[in-house]
């Protein structure tokens, strides 16, 4: 199949980092992929890293602006895809006019990476017409799937569930992490636990180190981490402040971005999710893979991710002092942590790989197709 992405946005987390990582697979299963990215962000200056994608830049300066418009046309008359998939919602609107507005040619799809805000329903004329014209708008999540009905007039039948999956190349090496320990000054039998998230409110870095504050005061040897770029730099001042007025400074600290998560997941005894509620949560199945569990918060996704007492805890959303009792319980005792890694692991490669998902996205592709 020739297939192409659309992908306009401009972080570097799992919406921008994961389509790439299917892309790479569909192209090492000999489809033909292009993926089209806004100039001069992170997913434009990785090319090379995602095997052979084809990268094409594309100013993406609005919704539809000319200059997108006439290089995305080109592109797409060049290389005649059988698919068009989207994985920012506003690139929706420039795709919707390459594959046209009423002619079946061209599968159109979406995946919605991150809910949308619940209690107004988008039942205008524009929003009628996209969800009329595209053949399937994938939910990551049965959370997300939830959303996605609630929000947009749209049939179930044309609302899948596709779970995301990783690689083995998500699972570190063990001395990779006594190594990163090292760094850390961290001893090998020092309880290390970690958060590993973009920088934003939504994430709940606060909570975490709210927690990390009882936890401390418990098992004063544990260290706490939090890792992930900035998002918004007023509310990662506010968090280094909570640190400092909590007296926390040596116990939590902030290791910025991090490009060796596997060998991250490998240092940690435990891994933090506390978000107010996670469309996915791609992290806990990199904690999962590398045999480590997880305290989530009961919201979002997390529920469809960790059973609570199996592979790890689950906690009441905002709830600091029931993070930190989940913590103490899991940092005393050792064999549970054990016990909660394995059972991740073996989620993992249940339900999980990567190779699950490319093969349900191929599934969807030829399905789709079949009816044209």
């Amino acid at each position: 199949m020739r297939i192409l992405y659309i992908n306009s946005s401009v972080g570097w987390g799992g919406m921008e980092m994961h389509p790439l990582e299917v892309a790479s697979a569909l192209a090492a299963r000999g489809h033909h992929i292009a993926f089209c990215v806004k100039k001069g962000t992170r997913m434009g200056t990785c090319r090379g890293s995602f095997g052979p994608v084809r990268h094409h830049d594309m100013p993406f300066f609005w919704y539809v602006d000319p200059a997108t418009y006439v290089g995305l046309r080109k592109l797409v008359h060049g290389i005649k895809p059988d698919v068009i998939h989207v994985h920012h919602a506003r690139d929706t609107w420039i795709a919707l006019l390459m594959v046209g507005i009423t002619r079946k040619k061209t599968l159109f799809v979406l995946t919605k990476h991150i809910a949308s805000p619940e209690g107004k329903r988008k039942i205008d004329p524009l929003h009628s017409l996209l969800v009329r014209r595209l053949d399937a708008l994938v939910a990551i999540s049965a959370y997300m799937q939830k959303n996605i009905l609630n929000v947009y007039p749209i049939e179930a039948s044309k609302v899948p569930i596709i779970y995301y999956g990783i690689g083995s190349s998500a699972i570190g090496r063990p001395e990779m992490g006594r190594t990163l320990r090292k760094r850390l000054g961290v001893a090998h039998d020092q309880p290390l636990v970690g958060m590993v998230a973009q920088v934003t409110p939504d994430k709940r870095q606060d909570l975490f180190v709210r927690a990390a504050a009882t936890v401390v005061r418990q098992i004063p040897s544990c260290t706490c981490i939090i890792a992930g770029g900035v998002v918004q730099q007023s509310y990662y001042t506010n968090v280094r402040m909570l640190i400092s007025e909590l007296g926390l400074t040596d116990a939590v600290r902030y290791v910025g971005f991090v490009e060796d998560v596997p060998s991250l997941m490998q240092a940690l005894d435990i891994i933090v999710l506390p978000s107010k509620a996670e469309a996915f949560g791609l992290v806990l199945l990199e904690a999962m893979a590398n045999g480590r569990p997880v305290v989530a918060s009961d919201s979002g996704a997390a529920p469809e991710i960790v059973r609570d007492g199996s592979n790890g805890y689950l906690f009441r959303t905002g709830d600091a002092d029931e993070l930190a009792a989940r913590l103490c319980d899991l940092l005393r005792d050792h064999d549970k942590r054990d016990r909660f890694g394995n059972e991740g692991k073996r989620m993992f490669e249940e339900r999980f790989r990567l190779e699950r998902e490319v093969a349900e996205t191929t599934e969807l592709y030829e399905s789709l197709l079949a009816r044209m």
